[in-house]
């Protein structure tokens, strides 16, 4: 029943999952089938009112997103609660809500197995104690041809663009419906439930301007940085080499240096075979998989205890990727002080570091007349409105 396989194009072998609450509950059965044998896996449900902290995540899912919706309230906050305690710390930003949706329908899982086979689950069952129990469902089991997967897959990473990441700050902005009932139809966007207000300071205009001009600097540079930061991963040269030929391609003098001085002494002697090896592993990495890459391996580097993992690293993912890291400094900290708006408790360092950069990817979303038109751009605007006065 479980070990079928479908051959791409075929599409005749499927499992019709019917349930009532006198018949035994087969779809409980394929949720714990498709989690531990998983090495990725997506879950998309309407609504959450209730979670199996029995459920046991394979070990070696590489990439995870449970996503679910928030409309009319019927999500309930002691089921996240439940998800956010069941999540171990690396997997703390991969729990999402659907911040700017509105009608979020699905329920669907999509996952990969360890011998590259596609499978999904879909029908009507919403992530909700009734739907495992006492309800009257209706789901299919169906093994997926590789493009059909990765249709799915593309899909929910386009919802994931318009979600944010469950933290206990969102849901205290939160309000649940008191008996969890449909309201009218919604529109296709929703305002979001948490609206982070950027700063505008005064002079944000010439620092713009200059951060821009950081940007086009990098581009020209940004071929051969790549290159010195592989030839360290391979061990070519040593990471006393490494530190001693960056200036070169990455400096105030080369143009493209984001942050002031004062790193020179404290990074003189990191690990930088390390920092490259996860560097190059990042590069390599598909668009759509690049932040489970980055948090797995910021914690991989929090393990081996590398100093550059923090400014440098996240300055080096900013500078490549503007649009989708930040730098990772006090101010950018400060900011989300002053907002209010934390990481989920308990979330590795490079879970955090994904929580703030979607965060502040939805904070330029939410604010499309910013001047601001990227992270690497927010990031200077935020130093001017939260860092330390320049004398």
């Amino acid at each position: 029943m479980l070990d079928f396989w479908v051959e791409q194009g075929e599409k005749e072998n499927v499992d019709l999952l019917l349930h009532s609450p006198n018949i035994s509950n087969e779809l409980s059965r394929y949720y714990e089938h498709a989690f531990k044998s998983a090495i990725e896996l997506f879950v998309v449900a309407a609504y959450l009112t209730d979670w199996d902290a029995s459920l046991e995540l394979n070990h070696g899912c590489r990439s995870f997103r449970v996503i679910v919706g928030r409309d009319f309230g019927i999500t309930r906050k002691a089921a996240c609660e439940k998800v956010m305690r069941w999540l171990p710390p690396k997997r703390k930003a991969q729990f999402m809500v659907t911040d700017r949706i509105g009608g979020f329908h699905p329920k669907a899982v999509f996952w990969r197995d360890k011998t590259d086979r596609c499978f999904a689950i879909v029908g009507s069952s919403n992530l909700t104690s009734a739907a495992f129990k006492t309800n009257y469902e209706v789901n299919v089991f169906s093994g997926l041809s590789e493009s059909e997967y990765a249709k799915a897959k593309k899909w929910v990473k386009q919802i994931e663009k318009l979600s944010v990441v469950m933290s206990e700050d969102w849901l205290r902005n939160y309000k649940e419906a008191p008996h969890a009932q449909k309201g009218p139809g919604k529109k296709e966007f929703v305002a979001p439930l948490v609206l982070l207000d950027l700063p505008r300071p005064r002079a944000m205009k010439k620092r713009l301007e200059s951060r821009r001009s950081n940007l086009v600097a990098y581009k020209k540079q940004q071929d051969k940085l790549a290159g010195l930061f592989r030839r360290c991963a391979s061990a070519e040269i040593s990471s006393k080499e490494f530190y001693q030929q960056l200036s070169k391609y990455w400096s105030s003098e080369a143009g493209d240096r984001l942050q002031g001085r004062g790193w020179e002494i404290k990074g003189k002697h990191a690990d930088f075979r390390a920092l490259s090896q996860s560097f190059a592993t990042i590069l390599d990495a598909g668009e759509e998989d690049r932040d489970d890459v980055v948090s797995e391996e910021i914690d991989r580097l929090s393990g081996l205890d590398v100093s550059a993992r923090g400014a440098f690293l996240s300055e080096m993912l900013c500078l490549r990727f503007p649009k989708e890291y930040p730098v990772l400094n006090q101010p950018v900290q400060d900011y989300l002080k002053a907002v209010r708006y934390k990481a989920p408790r308990a979330a590795s360092e490079g879970a955090r570091f994904i929580f703030l950069s979607k965060t502040l990817r939805a904070s330029l979303l939410n604010n499309p007349d910013h001047p601001a038109r990227s992270l690497a751009e927010l990031d200077t605007v935020i130093w001017l409105a939260y860092g330390k006065k320049e004398r």
